[in-house]
């Protein structure tokens, strides 16, 4: 087995850069990559320790095509669509579950009794992103969702039953009791969830590994990490020098912890010898990325043509 490690000597450069210290190196063209139809793919795994789902807050009316809040919606089926904000917040969990969510199908001030008793989501007093707020005043109590913390201030998303169709509404952490309908029951938590906004960090990514396996194709490994929103995918576009980029393939790779691993068969790469130009792209859940580079020639031996480095 002949091996070619690749150390970990990325930089982060404006792409212009890379080409320029690389001329005979050309980018993969990322405009190409479409993840519903990569030819040759590979399963992804992703078994690092589990991580905050991105959130993004609600600032408009759902429209009367969004499933969750009309169709799915067993509120809305059942008569009392919007605005309602029972219907509204089912509509709304359900939307940042993607899953129907296991809440009281009944008024509002019955919601925060029936997770109690069932104990399907955890519950407190402290607001926290896309919790189920509940208040049990006034004869029927009100329900409405935590779309944004900033300091000690809290926005909401809600509908009123008969009056308003959505809003989005901002109170103290602290004065939960003096508002809406007053009677402030607490939070359900129906998830752990961080700001998609708050994650501006590309992934890390170092220490490739490529290796010859059997003169059957390339092994790519790569250490691959992103502390706040997790590693979404690792995608591999190989192409080789003859004939520009008619064989790029972007090859999805498998991520076991923080390591990424991609097997290229040279049969997929008509088995052609001379350089093959190998980049990994890893991706975040935020949608940033990190992008290395090298290339090798497929020969008796192989060698290591240069790396670059990119990040978005």
């Amino acid at each position: 087995m002949k091996k070619n490690s690749i150390k970990n000597t990325c930089v982060s450069l404006a792409l212009a850069l890379c080409l320029g210290l690389l001329p005979g190196t050309v980018m993969a063209e990322e405009a190409e990559l479409d993840l519903t139809e990569i030819d040759q793919a590979v399963e992804t795994t992703e078994t690092s320790a589990a991580l905050p789902s991105l959130f993004t807050a609600r600032t408009t009316a759902p429209g009367a095509d969004n499933t969750y809040f009309f169709a799915s919606n067993p509120y809305s089926q059942g008569g009392y669509g919007l605005p309602n904000c029972t219907a509204y917040a089912f509509g709304r969990a359900y939307e940042i579950l993607g899953t129907t969510p296991n809440l009281a199908m009944g008024n509002a001030n019955s919601w925060w009794a029936y997770n109690q008793n069932t104990g399907y989501y955890p519950s407190g007093s402290t607001p926290k992103l896309g919790a189920v707020i509940c208040w049990g005043g006034s004869s029927d109590g009100h329900v409405a969702i935590v779309e944004a913390i900033n300091g000690d201030t809290v926005t909401l998303s809600e509908s009123t039953y008969s009056g308003i169709y959505f809003q989005n509404y901002t109170y103290t952490i602290g004065a939960e009791d003096a508002t809406s309908v007053g009677g402030f029951q607490g939070y359900i938590y129906i998830g752990d969830y961080i700001d998609a906004a708050s994650d501006v960090t590309p992934p890390s990514l170092s220490d490739v590994l490529v290796t010859d396996y059997q003169d059957e194709g390339i092994k790519v490994t790569a250490l691959v990490s992103d502390d706040l929103s997790g590693i979404g995918s690792v995608y591999f576009p190989v192409w080789t020098e003859n004939n520009g980029q008619d064989d790029l393939i972007w090859h999805e790779g498998t991520v076991d912890g923080n390591v990424a691993s991609c097997f290229i068969p040279y049969s997929d790469h008509n088995t052609e010898l001379g350089d093959y130009n190998v980049h990994i792209y890893a991706y975040d859940n935020a949608g940033h990325y990190t992008m290395t580079g090298t290339a090798i020639t497929k020969a008796d031996t192989f060698t290591s043509l240069g790396k670059v480095a990119l990040e978005s």
